[in-house]
């Protein structure tokens, strides 16, 4: 875990380790595999060949404890610990990083200019100051564009800036950004973190994935685009796959 998602998750919490399998699912898995095995010798076919391939499958992730499926569609301990410390029903904990070949002062005055986001981020089409001096974000997702309302919770000179969307909002999220000066004067670091409740749990942010609309995605586009944004003036137009709704 890097120092910024150790900022999000609660003190202490681990990784998810290789093995995603408890031992009796793994043990199920190992005779489940054998008996498909077994069978496979007597048929004949595509059948017997796909009965012999499954039981394969099950015995190799009996014996290596991995569930790639599970894996895919379920959550970290570290993703765990956040949902449960901020009330959520999931939670999903991703982190990226950039290194921009401009002062710290200058990165940091740039990226907390609210209203310039949506000239870089991908999925911001607006931020508004309400009366009250939190933010209104009109985002998009993959069912559309959703609005909520978020707050700075944290700023430090240029070093730290911390976003999160207000209590009631229509999408829970936490983000925070780390301002570094970069090795042998190489300009600034930006370390991102971003934790959220995916809407309708797994298998809608698997979706999110196939749709290039899952935020972990789009931050790490998006602190490309800034990038270069910051260095050229200008953001690259590089989206083949149609997703980027700016291009």
């Amino acid at each position: 875990m890097s120092d910024i998602d150790g900022n999000l998750a609660p003190p202490g919490t681990r990784l998810a380790p290789r093995r995603n399998l408890k031992a009796g699912e793994r043990g199920a898995s190992v005779i489940a595999g054998t008996v498909l095995g077994a069978l496979a010798t007597q048929q004949k076919g595509p059948a017997g060949v796909l009965m012999g391939l499954l039981g394969s499958l099950l015995v190799a992730r009996g014996i290596t404890g991995v569930s790639p499926a599970k894996r895919l569609l379920g959550q970290r301990p570290d993703e765990a610990a956040v949902a449960k410390a901020a009330g959520w029903s999931s939670a999903a904990l991703l982190s990226r990083a950039v290194t921009i070949n401009a002062p710290r002062a200058e990165v940091f005055r740039r990226f907390r200019d609210f209203a310039a986001w949506p000239e870089w981020a991908v999925n911001v089409k607006s931020i508004d100051i309400n009366d009250d001096g939190t933010l209104h974000f009109t985002t998009l997702d993959p069912s559309g564009a959703v609005e909520w309302d978020g707050e700075v919770t944290e700023e430090h000179g240029d070093t730290l800036l911390a976003i999160a969307s207000v209590a009631g909002s229509a999408f829970p999220i936490t983000a925070r950004y780390e301002f570094r000066d970069a090795p042998a004067g190489r300009g600034t670091e930006i370390h991102g973190a971003v934790a959220y409740e995916p809407p309708g749990g797994s298998l809608v942010r698997y979706a999110a994935k196939l749709t290039q609309r899952e935020p972990g995605i789009q931050l790490r586009r998006d602190l490309k685009r800034f990038k270069s944004l910051i260095e050229t003036g200008e953001i690259a137009v590089n989206d083949p796959q149609g997703t980027d709704p700016k291009a």
